[in-house]
């Protein structure tokens, strides 16, 4: 099935995604990701709301003069200085939202009528108009908003000059008929272009989206990984998936994998490895009957081709080793450290210097972490030979030096850190931490002297952590 319906993507991780718990990105990081979505496929980018402060209206202002050749929307309140703010950057569109509902009244606008909400976005829908800004008003909690009011201020914004109206799904609450049924509405009785905004608190985001493009929506609001406010709103890597699919569209999903890592990394969340598209499980098979059929043919078990978002499909045979009923205790459990050679590590040759393993899930089931030590209790530089290949985690993992010394010195090494074409080697004296984020390339080698190498590895075992 595939219906040639134009569906536009509106992506706002750069301002929903900033309502994600522990997000908050840097201008550098904004621009880049903003390029990564122009060249991910999506055909608008909602940056950020410029009314909030003087940092963040120069904030987008700076975006849009970044980022070129794609719409660019800010965001805005239902009020002058907001559409000011908003002005003032350059952006093509001005997303402007006012709620209308009881809920809303008597929480938000306290004191305040409908008459007086209607008027302001009256108002500010017509003073964009005057600034050129092309305008999308969005009913904020229009899934809590009884259709009668959501006519009306459809209705306002319309006759005031918006351009293209959005019903927000504020808090996650559509059955995905209701949101059919409201959206059929709207497109059977207002003459204009119509965008959802879609919550997942029911993990419902995704089916209210197909549901709203199958009663006649054309914008759909997504994230990357779909982070926002509480459980998120419409991921961008699945909801651009299933319009590619079902609906005439077209993206780069070989930037899917950089831009969730990038995301995961300012957020400080690891990516459940179930997650489509992006998890590390997303192309693993691990049954036997599955990897017998896929190895005769891909499609068996496939729908998708990992090769279109630039991964190798994998299997993994399940060993089905049942642990022991200790992985459910919350108690103290004493374990013992052990020596073990390096050469049962892959990229690892034993080398010099005794290496410890203080933690991995044979230490302790319930590990999620993997920790060594290798300690070099002489001066081994006349007999040095490399243990280390280069090689890459799914996670993240770092380098600990401390010499013998005092004060941590006495420890040299060199440090390899990056991907093919963006090696970088540095000679390194310890004390030193160095991080090394996941899927990029890295080893390290002994130089002289004395101490300590600690390596930290999230992950519960060293071999199933390589990518």
């Amino acid at each position: 099935m595939q219906n040639n319906k134009k569906i536009i993507v509106l992506d706002t991780t750069l301002r929903e995604g900033e309502q994600s718990a522990g997000i908050c990105f840097s201008l550098y990081e904004k621009i880049e990701i903003a390029k990564y979505l122009q060249e991910f496929g999506v055909d608008i980018i909602e940056i950020g709301h410029p009314g909030i402060s003087k940092v963040e209206e120069e904030t987008c202002k700076s975006i849009c003069g970044s980022v070129k050749n794609i719409d660019i929307l800010v965001h805005a309140r239902a009020c002058v200085e907001d559409i000011i703010a908003a002005k003032n950057t350059n952006a093509s569109w001005v997303g402007i939202w006012a709620s209308y509902n009881d809920i809303s009244l008597t929480t938000k606008f306290s004191n305040k009528s409908r008459e007086w909400i209607s008027q302001q976005v009256k108002d500010s829908i017509k003073l964009a108009k005057e600034f050129n800004l092309k305008v999308r008003f969005t009913i904020e909690d229009a899934s809590r908003t009884t259709l009668k009011q959501i006519h009306e201020l459809v209705e306002t914004a319309v006759n005031a000059g918006a351009d293209r109206i959005s019903l927000a799904d504020t808090v996650g609450a559509w059955h995905p008929n209701e949101c059919y049924k409201i959206v059929k509405y709207i497109v059977n009785n207002f003459l204009c272009e119509l965008e959802v905004h879609l919550h997942n608190d029911l993990g419902l985001a995704h089916a209210n989206a197909i549901a709203a493009i199958e009663a006649g929506a054309t914008i759909i609001d997504a994230s990357i990984i779909g982070i926002g406010e509480r459980a998120g709103i419409c991921d961008l890597f699945t909801i651009c998936l299933s319009l590619e699919k079902f609906y005439a569209s077209k993206y780069n999903f070989k930037k899917s994998q950089e831009l969730s890592n990038l995301i995961s990394r300012v957020g400080g969340f690891i990516i459940e490895p179930h997650r489509p598209i992006v998890g590390r499980n997303a192309f693993t098979h691990v049954s036997k009957y599955h990897i017998k059929a896929v190895q005769k043919e891909a499609s068996a078990y496939e729908f998708l081709n990992s090769d279109d978002f630039g991964v190798k499909s994998k299997s993994k045979l399940n060993s089905l080793e049942r642990g022991s009923e200790k992985r459910f205790l919350n108690s103290l459990q004493l374990k013992k450290p052990f020596i073990k050679g390096a050469s049962e590590l892959q990229y690892h040759r034993d080398g010099v210097g005794n290496r410890w393993v203080f933690m991995d899930n044979r230490i302790d089931e319930r590990s999620l972490i993997y920790i060594i030590e290798r300690v070099f209790d002489k001066d081994y530089s006349d007999e040095y030979q490399a243990h280390v290949d280069a090689h890459t985690h799914y996670c993240d993992s770092c380098f600990v030096f401390m010499g013998e010394n005092e004060d941590g010195t006495g420890l040299q090494v060199s440090v390899t850190l990056g991907n093919e074409g963006n090696e970088y080697t540095k000679i390194v004296e310890s004390p030193a931490s160095i991080f090394i984020p996941a899927n990029v390339k890295h080893s390290y080698a002994y130089l002289k002297g004395t101490g300590r190498f600690l390596n930290f590895v999230m992950a519960r075992s060293y071999n199933e952590s390589l990518s």
